[in-house]
C-alpha cells in the first residue's frame, strides 16, 4: 500500500498526463498545430469538411478491375528510352489481347506515349498481331475502335501527368490544351476523368481547372498518411473536392493504397504462377478492407497494374479472366462480383448510390506530402536540380509569348500569305507546347529523375525555346510583306539568338545577334498593359547606335559583355505596347555607353527614384530601398547527413532527426555523470527514493522547491543545441552519428566527467539531478522546434566589398557569399524592383537557402504568417511551431510574400518557400545530395552545374503586387529582323490592368464554332481571360480587349479547353460586355470579319 501523500501526488501527476493527451489529440484546441511525430488519437475534420458517420457494410460487394499501365515519362530513363525498352511492345500486346475479348478494358494516362506510338507505328499495319482482324488494318485504327466501344480508355485527357504545386497556371491549362487537340486528332474522343495517381501533392486549384474544362470526376493517389488516415476511418476516401464555396465540387476519389496491384500475386509481369482459386480469395480479402473506408455502395475500384506493366499482356489478363468466370460461378454464393471496368464505368456504377450532399466536402489542398512517420516529408522535390526548374520556366516564357504573338500577327493581318504559311507555324508551336509540358512531367519539374532523364529533359526544352524564337520571328516576318516570301529557313536561329547552358549571367540569357541596318522587333503580346523592358543584343562594333523607330532617336545603351570580339549591350525600350509591338533599327555612327566599374564597401544602385543601399553588417547584406523598407538578406545552408536518415532527391530531413544521435549520446552521457554522482553522494536507498518517488520526500513536491535546477538545465540544453547546429564541425558530428571509432567517446567523455564534477562541487542531491535533466531535455526540445534557423548555418562573405557596375539602363553590384555570387540589380525598366540573383555552385551534401528579413519591430519568435500565389488564389501558410522545417516548406510558383507585410519575392523559376520567423522569408536555391532516400529511383542526384535562382524583392504592398508578379513572368522579347522595322502597334484599345490572358488562339470559325449556334463569322479567337485575386472585376466592351472582334460569346458549357469541337458539347452565348470576377477565368469567342 503506497503512502497517502504518493496517491495524492501521482494522482495530479496522471492527471496532467491525461489533459496532455486530451489536447495533443484535438487540433482545433491545441494551439501550437500536430507534431507530426505526436502519437494519432481522435482527429476531428476541419472546418470545411462535413461530419461523416462510418458507411454500413454493404450486402453485395462488386470489384471493379482496372488493368492499366504508369509510364512516367522520364524517371530512371529517358522519355525515349522508356519507349523503346517497355511502352511500344506494351501497347502492341494490349490492344492485341483486348482485341479477343470484348469484356476486357484497359486505361491509359499518359498521352505523351500515345502521341510518341501513333506517330512511330499509327499507320502502319498490324502485323498479323490482331487475330481475325483484316490485315490492312492500322494500330490507330485499331485504338480508334477499342475507344469508341469503350474497351481502351484514355483518362487525364492531359498530356503528360504534372506536378501540381510546381506548374504554373498558363501550364496547367495548356497541358490540358495539347492533350485534348491531341485526342481530338488522333483518336476522335476526349477525357473527363481526372487521373493524378503519382503526384508528390495536390492543389486545390485542380478542381476548379477540370470542373471548368468538362470533367466530371477524378482519381487522385498521394496524401499525407495522417491525413489518408483521417478520411478513411471516416468513410470518406470519396469525397467531393472543390476550391470555395462558390466554384463547381469534383467527385474525388483516393486510393487508398498504391496504385500497384493488391499484392505481388498479381504481377502477372514477374509471376508466372496464376491459382484463380486463391486470387479470389485475395481480392476478397482486398475488398473487405476497403469497403468501409468509401461511402457504402459496395463498389470496389482494384488498381490491376504498376509501372509500365503488361509487357506481358497475354498472361495478365487470362489469369484475369479465369478469376472472373470463377467469380461469376460462386457470385450467387459469397455476394463478390467481379468484372473488368474502367475509371468511367467505375464512377456511373457509384454516382446512383451517392448523394453529394452528403458525402465530405474539402475545400483544401494535400500539401505538404509526407507518406510515413517521423519526418518523412517530400519537401525535397522543391528544390532538387533547380538549374532543371530555370530552363522549364525558361523554355514555358519563350513558348507562351509566342503563343500570343502568332495570335496577335493573325489577328492584326489575315492577308493571304499570313493564312498560307500558318499552319506550319502552329504545327511547330504545338510541338514546342508538348517539350513544357514534358517538362512539368512530375518526375521532371520536381528533379526526381536519373542523370540520363534529366539531360534529356534539358535537351528537349532548349530545342524547344529554340523552336519557339524561329516561330515567333517567322510571324514577325510574315507581316512584313517584302520580306514575307524571303527565302531561307526562318527556323534556324543559331545565328540569331544565344541560348545559354551554364550559370554566368550573360550566357543564361537569350542575346539578339545584330548586323547593321537590321531592326529588333521588341513584342508584349502576352501581357495587357504597356511595359518597359531590358533587351540584350549582340553588335559588330561599339560604333552603333540604336534608333527607337518611333522617334528616330537614339536610346542609351550600354556594353555589359561580349561574345568573341563583338560587344554585348543593353538598352531601354519603353511602353511597349500590351498585345502588341515596337521597333528599334541598328545604325553606325554613334557609340555605345562602356559601364563604370568600381569596388566599394557601401554599394548604391539608382533608377529613377528608387535608390539602394547595399553594406556587409555582421555576415548579412542590409539592403534599404529607399524610405520603403530596410530588408536583411543572406545565403544559409542545411547540412544533410548521408549516412543517417539520408536526405535525397524526394525527402529533406531535418538538422535534428539527421543527428539526432548526438542528443542522445549527450543525454546519456549526462545522465549517468549525474547518476553516479548522485550515488556517490546519498546511500543507495535514499537516492532510489528521491528519484523514483520524489514525492516521498519531505517538504514541498520537487518540482517547485527547485526551479533553478530546471532553468539551468534548459539553458544548458539550449546552449548545446545552439553548439551542435552552429559551432561543431559536420564532419565530426557525421562521424559520430555513425560511431566511427571511438570518435563518440570525444564527446560521451567531457559531458560525463563534467556532470559528475558540477554536480559534486554543487553536491546536488538526486531530486535536483532529475529537474536539471528534465530541464536539459525541454531546452533542447524547445531549441529545436522553437529555434529553427538554429538549424541552419550562415555563409559567411568572403569580402565586405561590393563590385559595381553603373550604367544608364541597370546598376548591378556583386558579392561572394562563400563561394556562391550575389548579383544585385536595379534597371529602368522596373526600378521599384530589386532583382537578386544567387549562383551557388555544387556543394555535396547542402542545402542552400536564401533569407529575407523585414527589418520591422516586433518578437523574433512569434509566430509567422505568409502567403503564396498558385496562380488563382492568394493562399496563406502558417508556419508550424512544433512541425519540423521539411514540414512548413510549401511549393511556390512564383511569388511568395508576408502576410500582412510589406515584402514580397517574385520568383524566376518555381520552388520552396517558408517564413522560419516573424518577418523573415526563406527560399530554397538548391540543394546536392550524395545519398539515395529510396523512393524509387535508381540513383542520387548529382548534379555539378552550377544554379542561378533570380528573386525579385518588392516591398511595394498593396493588390498590385499579384499584377507586378504577372509582368515579370510574362517579360516582352525581342526579335532580329534583317531590314526596316515594323510599325509600332496594339490590339488593345487601353489598357487592362486588372487581368491576363491565360491562353489565346486564332483559327478559322469552323473550328471553334459549336454546332449549337453562334457566330461563325470569317476567324475566331479564343482567349482565357482571368481576373487576379483582390483587383477589380472586368467589366469591358468586347472590343477593348481585341480591336476587330465584332461579337463576343462566353462559353457556358464548362468547357475552357482550346481543342477542336468535334468531341465536345460546349455551349456558348452571346455578350455585349466581358465579365470576369476577381479571382475567376472565363473563355471567350471573338468572332473577327
Amino acid at each position: 500500500m503506497l503512502p497517502r501523500r504518493f496517491i495524492r501526488g501521482g494522482g495530479l501527476v496522471l492527471a496532467a498526463v491525461a489533459v496532455a493527451v486530451v489536447i495533443s489529440g484535438n487540433r482545433s484546441v491545441f494551439p501550437f498545430g500536430k507534431p507530426a511525430w505526436m502519437p494519432r488519437f481522435s482527429e476531428p475534420c476541419s472546418s470545411s469538411d462535413r461530419d461523416i458517420s462510418l458507411a454500413p457494410m454493404p450486402s453485395s460487394l462488386t470489384l471493379h478491375l482496372v488493368p492499366h499501365s504508369h509510364s512516367d515519362i522520364g524517371w530512371n530513363l529517358s522519355f525515349d528510352g522508356y519507349y523503346h525498352r517497355s511502352v511500344r511492345e506494351v501497347m502492341r500486346r494490349v490492344v492485341s489481347e483486348l482485341w479477343l475479348d470484348s469484356r476486357r478494358r484497359f486505361t491509359w494516362g499518359d498521352l505523351a506515349f500515345i502521341d510518341m506510338w501513333l506517330s512511330d507505328e499509327g499507320d502502319r499495319p498490324h502485323g498479323g498481331m490482331l487475330r481475325g482482324a483484316p490485315e490492312t488494318l492500322t494500330w490507330r485504327q485499331a485504338v480508334q475502335r477499342l475507344v469508341v466501344e469503350g474497351r481502351w480508355e484514355m483518362v487525364s485527357g492531359t498530356y503528360v501527368s504534372p506536378d501540381e504545386g510546381l506548374t504554373t497556371w498558363w501550364a496547367h491549362n495548356a497541358i490540358v490544351d495539347v492533350g485534348h487537340r491531341l485526342l481530338a486528332k488522333e483518336l476522335n474522343t476526349t477525357s473527363g476523368i481526372g487521373w493524378q495517381i503519382d503526384n508528390f501533392g495536390h492543389i486545390n486549384t485542380m478542381p476548379y481547372l477540370l470542373s471548368n474544362t468538362g470533367y466530371s470526376s477524378m482519381v487522385l493517389g498521394r496524401m499525407a498518411y495522417r491525413q489518408l488516415r483521417d478520411f478513411a476511418d471516416r468513410s470518406s476516401l470519396q469525397f467531393m473536392w472543390q476550391r470555395d464555396s462558390i466554384t463547381p465540387a469534383l467527385l474525388t476519389h483516393f486510393l487508398s493504397v498504391h496504385y500497384a496491384a493488391p499484392s505481388p500475386s498479381f504481377d502477372f509481369d514477374n509471376t508466372k504462377r496464376c491459382n484463380p482459386a486463391e486470387l479470389l480469395e485475395e481480392l476478397k480479402r482486398f475488398a473487405q478492407s476497403q469497403v468501409r473506408q468509401y461511402p457504402g455502395h459496395g463498389h470496389i475500384l482494384v488498381m490491376m497494374g504498376d509501372d509500365f506493366r503488361y509487357i506481358h499482356a497475354q498472361r495478365g489478363f487470362s489469369c484475369l479472366d479465369q478469376i472472373i468466370d470463377m467469380s461469376e460461378a460462386r457470385s450467387a454464393d459469397d455476394g463478390l462480383s467481379v468484372r473488368y471496368s474502367t475509371p468511367s464505368e467505375y464512377f456511373a456504377a457509384v454516382r446512383p448510390h451517392l448523394n453529394k450532399a452528403s458525402l465530405r466536402l474539402h475545400q483544401d489542398d494535400f500539401y505538404p506530402y509526407q507518406d510515413k512517420p517521423y519526418e518523412q516529408y517530400w519537401s525535397g522535390v522543391l528544390a532538387t536540380r533547380a538549374d532543371l526548374k530555370w530552363l522549364i520556366r525558361d523554355a514555358e516564357q519563350i513558348v507562351q509569348h509566342v503563343e500570343a504573338l502568332l495570335a496577335v500577327v493573325r489577328i492584326k493581318d489575315n492577308a493571304s500569305r499570313v493564312t498560307r504559311n500558318w499552319e506550319p507555324l502552329e504545327q511547330r508551336l504545338e510541338e514546342c507546347r508538348k517539350q513544357v509540358a514534358i517538362g512539368y512531367h512530375h518526375d521532371a519539374i520536381t528533379g526526381t529523375c536519373a542523370a540520363v532523364a534529366a539531360a534529356d529533359y534539358k535537351l528537349r526544352l532548349r530545342r524547344a525555346a529554340r523552336q519557339a524564337l524561329g516561330v515567333g520571328r517567322a510571324a514577325l516576318l510574315l507581316l512584313h510583306e517584302p520580306l514575307a516570301e524571303a527565302k531561307g529557313d526562318a527556323y534556324n536561329t543559331a545565328a540569331q539568338y544565344k541560348l545559354g547552358e551554364d550559370a554566368d549571367d550573360l550566357a543564361r540569357e537569350y542575346v539578339v545577334a545584330l548586323g547593321n541596318g537590321s531592326s529588333i522587333a521588341v513584342t508584349n503580346a502576352a501581357a495587357l498593359v504597356p511595359q518597359d523592358v531590358v533587351v540584350r543584343v549582340q553588335l559588330a562594333s561599339l560604333d552603333t547606335e540604336i534608333i527607337d523607330s518611333a522617334t528616330n532617336r537614339a536610346v542609351p545603351a550600354d556594353v555589359v559583355g561580349s561574345v568573341g570580339k563583338q560587344p554585348v549591350v543593353e538598352f531601354l525600350a519603353r511602353n511597349v505596347f500590351g498585345l502588341g509591338l515596337r521597333s528599334y533599327s541598328v545604325r553606325s555612327g554613334g557609340r555605345v555607353n562602356e559601364e563604370v566599374t568600381t569596388q566599394v564597401a557601401t554599394a548604391q544602385l539608382r533608377k529613377g527614384d528608387t535608390r539602394v543601399d547595399l553594406r556587409i553588417v555582421g555576415g548579412r547584406v542590409r539592403v534599404s530601398i529607399g524610405t520603403k523598407a530596410v530588408v536583411w538578406h543572406s545565403l544559409r545552408q542545411y547540412f544533410a547527413n548521408p549516412l543517417m536518415q539520408a536526405s535525397g532527391a524526394y525527402i529533406m530531413h531535418s538538422f535534428m532527426l539527421m543527428y539526432m544521435v548526438v542528443f542522445i549520446v549527450f543525454g546519456s552521457a549526462l545522465v549517468l555523470g549525474l547518476g553516479a554522482s548522485a550515488v556517490v553522494h546519498s546511500s543507495g536507498a535514499a537516492w532510489a527514493k528521491r528519484v523514483l518517488m520524489p514525492q516521498l520526500s519531505r517538504g514541498k513536491p520537487a518540482w517547485w522547491s527547485s526551479p533553478a535546477s530546471v532553468l539551468a538545465g534548459d539553458l544548458c540544453g539550449m546552449t548545446f543545441t545552439y553548439y551542435v547546429a552552429q559551432v561543431a564541425d559536420i564532419e565530426m558530428l557525421t562521424a559520430w552519428t555513425v560511431g566511427k571509432g571511438l570518435v563518440g567517446l570525444r564527446l560521451a567523455v567531457p559531458v560525463f566527467l563534467s556532470a559528475y564534477a558540477v554536480a559534486g562541487a554543487l553536491r546536488w542531491p538526486a531530486r535536483r539531478c532529475v529537474l536539471y535533466i528534465y530541464g536539459v531535455t525541454a531546452g533542447i526540445v524547445l531549441a529545436l522546434f522553437w529555434a529553427p534557423t538554429w538549424q541552419s548555418r550562415p555563409i559567411a562573405p568572403v569580402n565586405r566589398l561590393f563590385t559595381i557596375r553603373s550604367g544608364s539602363v541597370c546598376d548591378t553590384a556583386q558579392i561572394h557569399l562563400g563561394t556562391a555570387l550575389v548579383t544585385y540589380r536595379l534597371c529602368a525598366d522596373r526600378p521599384g524592383l530589386l532583382q537578386v540573383t544567387t549562383t551557388a555552385a555544387p556543394a555535396r551534401d547542402r542545402e542552400v537557402v536564401a533569407q529575407y528579413e523585414l527589418d520591422q519591430p516586433g518578437w523574433a519568435g512569434a509566430s509567422c504568417s505568409f502567403d503564396i500565389f498558385n496562380g488563382v488564389d492568394l493562399v496563406r501558410r502558417q508556419y508550424s511551431r512544433w512541425t519540423p522545417v521539411p514540414g512548413n516548406y510549401y511549393p511556390a510558383v512564383s511569388h511568395v510574400s508576408l502576410a500582412d507585410r510589406p515584402l514580397a519575392l517574385h520568383l524566376r523559376h518555381a520552388t520552396g518557400a517558408t517564413c522560419v520567423r516573424r518577418n523573415t522569408l526563406e527560399v530554397l536555391v538548391r540543394r546536392d545530395m550524395s545519398a539515395n532516400d529510396y523512393r524509387g529511383l535508381i540513383e542520387p542526384i548529382s548534379d555539378v552545374v552550377p544554379v542561378a535562382a533570380t528573386h525579385f524583392i518588392d516591398v511595394s504592398g498593396g493588390p498590385n503586387v499579384l499584377a507586378t508578379n504577372d509582368l515579370v513572368n510574362t517579360p516582352p522579347m525581342a526579335f532580329a529582323l534583317p531590314a526596316k522595322g515594323l510599325d509600332a502597334f496594339s490590339l488593345l484599345k487601353s489598357p487592362l490592368k486588372n487581368a491576363r490572358l491565360v491562353g489565346i488562339q486564332v483559327a478559322d470559325a469552323s473550328v471553334h464554332t459549336p454546332v449549337s449556334g453562334g457566330d461563325p463569322g470569317t476567324l475566331s479567337v479564343l482567349a482565357r481571360v482571368q481576373v487576379l485575386p483582390g483587383l477589380q472585376a472586368l467589366n469591358i466592351l468586347p472590343d477593348s480587349l481585341l480591336s476587330p472582334a465584332k461579337k463576343a460569346f462566353v462559353v457556358d458549357g464548362g468547357d475552357w479547353a482550346m481543342a477542336p469541337l468535334s468531341t465536345r458539347n460546349r455551349t456558348e452565348r452571346h455578350v455585349n460586355r466581358l465579365h470576369v470576377s476577381a479571382g475567376q477565368q472565363t473563355l471567350f469567342r471573338f468572332s473577327l470579319s
